[in-house]
């Protein structure tokens, strides 16, 4: 476990080519540092201040916002576990949603796009997967990985795209004899995944007739 702590705490510190990241302090586990600032903060207070504190940190150690994000989700699970360290998947979905009436104005702050979405999911599926601790426990137990995306997507924190490329990317690459494969087959997350698909595929078909109709009203104008 030492060993796995000391290997994200240096990953932290790289970019995606393995180089040290410019003007990060070497040992610092950013993202765990960002929870821990979420953790701290005082719900009785205005969220702006702890976006104006996140962004602090940011700048000092040449984070990002997608490194924001990841540790404010995480900062959230672990206050849902507060609440229940042993939800079941329904109850961790309605704390979870209890807890992002909050904490959803910071990640309208923070989430700048696509980028910053997949990094909340990223963080979620991280922390179902690591086998240790209790979010792993609770996320891993099917369906709650599915209800907490669907949570987060039912409340703009994530949108159908971020979602949709996080799976094509899962599809192409996964492992599915590994703890992320088997978080990611989950036949609930599956449905739910299908359920977004088809969603997007009527409204690109309802795009599609609308401009047609549009065309076709010109043509006959003219």
């Amino acid at each position: 476990a030492d060993h796995d702590h000391q290997a994200r705490d240096a990953s932290a510190n790289l970019d995606g080519d393995g180089m040290i990241i410019t003007g990060r302090q070497r040992g610092v586990d950013v993202v765990r540092e960002l929870r821990d600032i979420c953790l701290e903060h005082e719900t009785s207070q205005p969220v702006e201040l702890l976006r104006i504190e996140l962004n602090s940190f940011k700048f000092s150690q040449n984070a990002t916002y997608a490194d924001c994000c990841r540790g404010a989700i995480l900062s959230v699970v672990d206050r849902v576990l507060a609440d229940d360290p042993s939800p079941g998947p329904a109850t961790l979905a309605r704390l979870l949603r209890v807890h992002m009436e909050y904490w959803k104005a910071l990640f309208g702050l923070i989430c700048m796009g696509p980028e910053e979405e997949g990094a909340v999911i990223r963080a979620l599926e991280s922390a179902g997967t690591s086998g240790t601790g209790a979010a792993s426990a609770a996320l891993s137990a099917e369906p709650a990985f599915r209800f907490a995306l669907q949570t987060l997507n039912d409340m703009d924190v994530v949108g159908d795209a971020a979602i949709l490329s996080w799976a094509e990317e899962r599809r192409g690459e996964t492992d599915d004899d590994g703890p992320v494969g088997r978080l990611f087959r989950q036949k609930h997350t599956q449905d739910f995944l299908e359920w977004l698909e088809e969603d997007s595929d009527d409204d690109d078909e309802d795009s599609s007739s609308g401009d047609g109709s549009d065309g076709s009203s010109d043509s006959d104008s003219d």
